[in-house]
């Protein structure tokens, strides 16, 4: 269990007692026994006796930080494989901070309201741009967290500038003069408004406050960014946060007065370890909603418009062209080790497998009824 998993479970009682939706207990104790001794075991060696290694089961929920290291890394080849190499656009779509008390009680409608008006905003003015609707193509990003881990649910889009066209016959270029701050502003607050008002309608517990601050509501700034000559810069940035889970484990500290520091760059953010639990919480949301979608012809639905549109644009995508960002920390290494023999490189057997807070006969014969921690199996036994 590391340190932030015992924090984490420091507050299990408190939290599964509180009023907390029930994805939110059954993330939290996933998460916090995740490869320890409650979890079920199993040990693989290498065929000519190299190496050998105990590995407890993950959780591999979205919101472990040590499970979705690995998530992160694939994420990040394969959208820069699946992505033409060609000009995008970085778009943020953001929910007004009215809503934010709401988030948590309504979070799955909310989260849809975001996919939904962004992506009829992109739609929209592409669809006003051109006589021809064209299919555009575009991947969007939940992320929930702000620059202190606090709630700030929004949305990163990389959109292609490339469209195809509806005879599918030519490319049409998105122009830089569609993306005026003020075109995206309007179309996307009367989208965003029509949304929530069918919110309420279909909820009207959420009271008469909310539907007057609709009411109200005007004008929510999005941001927009410059044109980018390739889109793996954004997808390395994307990539650090994906899945919902804002936390690099990397850059926390966890301090024996029982607070928490974040450490990001130039800045460091403090909180009691409580503050830290209650923000952690706050970005778990329910394993039904994806969390990252592909539109157009990126979508797994639109392969063909995708070859043509590699076809008529001459892409010749070449894996050596893809650099990941060298920012990027990948440390969990341990879905490596339990497959092929660090050693010899062979691939490693399945020798032993074991159930909860039991010892498998090679940890027991070696250390006795007393193991030491994975890790530190891992480096004595091979």
């Amino acid at each position: 269990m590391n340190e932030f998993q015992q924090v984490l479970y420091n507050q299990i009682e408190k939290i599964q007692a509180s009023n907390l939706p029930s994805h939110v207990k059954k993330v939290v104790s996933a998460v916090s026994l995740c490869r320890t001794n409650a979890m079920k075991g199993r040990v693989y060696s290498c065929p000519t006796g190299h190496f050998s290694v105990f590995m407890r089961e993950s959780c591999n929920n979205r919101s472990c930080p040590t499970c979705q290291s690995e998530n992160k890394r694939i994420w990040n080849i394969n959208t820069k494989q699946k992505v033409t190499n060609s000009t995008h656009y970085h778009l943020v779509f953001k929910l007004p901070s009215f809503l934010y008390p709401y988030i948590l009680t309504h979070y799955k409608d909310f989260i849809e309201i975001l996919f939904e008006a962004s992506s009829k905003t992109i739609h929209t003015l592409i669809k006003y741009s051109f006589d021809l609707t064209p299919t555009p193509a575009f991947i969007s990003v939940l992320h929930t967290h702000g620059d202190q881990y606090q709630l700030h649910p929004h949305i990163h889009v990389i959109l292609n500038s490339i469209t195809l066209s509806k005879k599918q016959d030519k490319l049409l270029f998105l122009d830089e003069a569609l993306f005026k701050l003020d075109n995206f502003n309007s179309v996307y607050n009367h989208i965003l408004k029509k949304e929530l008002i069918n919110l309420y309608k279909k909820n009207p517990e959420l009271g008469i406050q909310f539907k007057e601050n609709i009411n109200n509501f005007h004008n929510e700034n999005i941001f927009i960014s410059n044109k980018y000559d390739s889109p793996f810069p954004i997808i390395d940035y994307l990539s650090k946060t994906i899945k919902g889970n804002a936390l690099d484990l990397n850059q926390v500290e966890f301090l024996i007065n029982g607070s928490t520091q974040i450490h990001k760059k130039d800045k460091t953010f403090s909180f009691s370890n409580d503050e830290f639990v209650n923000r952690y919480i706050k970005h778990i949301i329910p394993q039904n909603i994806k969390s990252i979608r592909y539109s157009g012809f990126y979508s797994s639905a639109s392969k063909e418009k995708y070859l043509i549109v590699n076809s008529l644009y001459n892409l010749n995508l070449q894996l050596e062209a893809i650099n990941n960002n060298p920012d990027l920390q990948f440390d969990d290494v341990s879905h490596k080790i339990h497959k092929s023999c660090p050693i010899c490189n062979q691939t490693m057997i399945l020798r032993e497998e074991v159930d909860e807070f039991k010892v498998p006969d090679i940890v027991y014969i070696k250390f006795g009824k007393d193991p030491p921690t994975e890790d530190l199996f891992t480096k004595l036994v091979a």
